[in-house]
């Protein structure tokens, strides 16, 4: 399977419209619901016109690439346009804005997360390189342009797992060691979250932002809204200062360094889960965080 499978030139616009990215993605979706690849041709619309900036991936001055999940489509389905000028799009609140001449526009069904994490990759990959770009800009027709050698070549290729891109020998934290001390490791490491792991490297939970900010705002609460707590608060009578065990999560999410990360991606999505711990066996060998798959997706 390569990336010339997906692209046909049915689904190619030369010269797409603009004067702004929102026009030429509507100029795409129409194309590919004039193709009959679209199921629910106005759920989908409504999702390109919210224009969420997850959705999209700049890329310089080269291209625009809008990915969709949704079961508006029943399969991955790829539509691709060049416009005579740059269309723009403006970046949030800011007078800033950003400009190219290629949009690629792909949707999936959720089911397909694999097939979908793969190829929006791919594209991003392909589209980074000045000399493909500069050949997809000079393209004439839509067939042409569905013809080009390049996107033939670049062959899907098998899924990356779990070990490809987590970090090894990450930092942890033992339940026992006094939250205030691990919530000002997080803060020097520029850690969103730690594992707790026991003497014997099993992880038994997990501290995050999430739970030290719950902390806080309890303790917070508790005196009435007037002083801010330390991260060192008592927790009990006996004035004993909070340990990481009284405030970690104990249902933690692993994964193992063997399985595809497209599969790993998929889970963090649906659990809306930003990190993981990568266990073998029980004992932490890794660490993968949604961050680690967005650069590998887009080749940095």
């Amino acid at each position: 399977m390569n990336l010339a499978d997906f692209v046909r030139a049915e689904r190619v616009v030369v010269p797409l419209p603009g004067p702004t990215l929102q026009h030429a993605a509507m100029a795409l979706l129409d194309r590919l619901v004039r193709d009959g690849a679209v199921a629910h041709p106005e759920r989908l619309r409504a999702r390109v016109a919210e224009e969420r900036a997850e959705d999209v991936v700049g890329m310089g001055d080269r291209a625009f690439l809008l990915h969709y999940r949704s079961d508006a489509v029943r399969e991955l389905v790829v539509a691709l346009g060049v416009t005579r000028a740059p269309v723009e799009r403006e970046l949030g609140e800011s007078d800033e804005t950003q400009s190219a001449s290629i949009v690629l526009l792909i949707a999936a069904h959720p089911r397909q997360a694999a097939l979908y994490l793969q190829v929006v990759g791919a594209f991003a990959r392909l589209l980074s390189k000045p000399a493909v770009v500069a050949e997809v800009l000079s393209q004439p027709t839509a067939e042409a342009l569905a013809a080009l050698p390049v996107l033939a070549q670049v062959t899907l290729r098998d899924q990356l797992i779990v070990r490809d891109l987590m970090t090894e020998r990450p930092r942890s934290v033992s339940p026992d060691a006094p939250l205030k001390d691990a919530a000002l490791d997080m803060v020097r490491a520029g850690v969103a979250g730690l594992p707790v792991v026991d003497d014997g490297g099993r992880v038994v939970g997990m501290l995050s932002q999430r739970e030290l900010l719950q902390h806080l705002l309890n303790n917070y609460l508790h005196r009435g809204g007037h002083q801010a707590p330390a991260a060192g608060t008592p927790a009990a009578p006996d004035g004993r200062p909070r340990a990481v065990r009284d405030v970690m999560t104990r249902q933690v999410l692993c994964v193992s360094p063997e399985q595809p990360v497209a599969e790993v991606a998929a889970m963090m999505t649906n659990k809306d889960v930003d990190r993981v711990p990568v266990v073998r066996e029980g004992r932490l060998v890794g660490f993968l965080t949604r961050g680690d798959i967005v650069r590998k997706l887009i080749g940095s």
